[in-house]
């Protein structure tokens, strides 16, 4: 598949998971209901979305990633499903680049700037966020690794990798499964965005690669 041009739906199952609507493409912080105590059981401290291997990812982080996704492919996506793949950016790309599947910043940058223009989407102003950049590493790596004949043995080695992960999550974003994947909470501890006008909820289809 030319990474140049990734279709919408691909760029969707890339993500996976269901979606909410987010008014005006803008992403709507979530209002925290937690108490002290709830974050209290998580390493992830306020301010923290979550952190895996001794890496932190911050909230900023996640909403920019959020933000940025959302403007390049004017798709909705919920936090939970945009912080799994900045979970899965920090383990993947180091596992393509040992099947020859490295690449840099900038080769990333140049690649969502591609696809910015294939969609007719703009490019932020002071350009991409690092934490965009790295699900960028983990979108096209993955992608590329899937067209390879050794895409099962990639993908075993990344689900192993995941499921050995140290990882912990702000509770407000879910809880972490064995296979290192979060699952959001059922606990109303996010306030869902209001649709923008003529929008509804819509479940995303697929998953993530070599997790399904």
């Amino acid at each position: 598949m030319d990474s140049a041009s990734i279709p919408r739906r691909t760029l969707r199952v890339i993500f996976g998971g269901s979606r909410v609507a987010i008014a005006h493409r803008k992403f709507v912080s979530a209002v925290v209901l937690l108490t002290a105590a709830a974050l209290a059981g998580c390493s992830a401290q306020p301010g923290t979305a979550a952190v895996i291997n001794g890496t932190k990812i911050t909230e900023g982080e996640l909403d920019d990633a959020t933000l940025e996704y959302v403007g390049l492919t004017g798709q909705e996506a919920q936090p939970s499903v945009v912080l799994n793949t900045l979970l899965a950016a920090e383990i993947f790309p180091s596992i393509a680049a040992e099947y020859g599947l490295a690449l840099s910043d900038e080769q990333v940058t140049e690649r969502l700037q591609e696809q910015a223009a294939l969609q007719g989407t703009d490019i932020p102003a002071d350009g991409y966020s690092e934490a965009f950049i790295d699900l960028g590493h983990y979108l096209f790596s993955s992608i590329e690794a899937q067209a390879r004949p050794d895409a099962a043995a990639i993908f075993q080695e990344f689900t192993t990798a995941m499921a050995e992960a140290d990882i912990e999550v702000n509770p407000r974003y879910g809880q972490v499964g064995e296979d290192g994947i979060i699952a959001p909470s059922d606990k109303d501890w996010l306030a869902t965005p209001e649709a923008a006008p003529g929008t509804t909820p819509e479940a995303a289809p697929g998953a993530t690669p070599g997790q399904g």
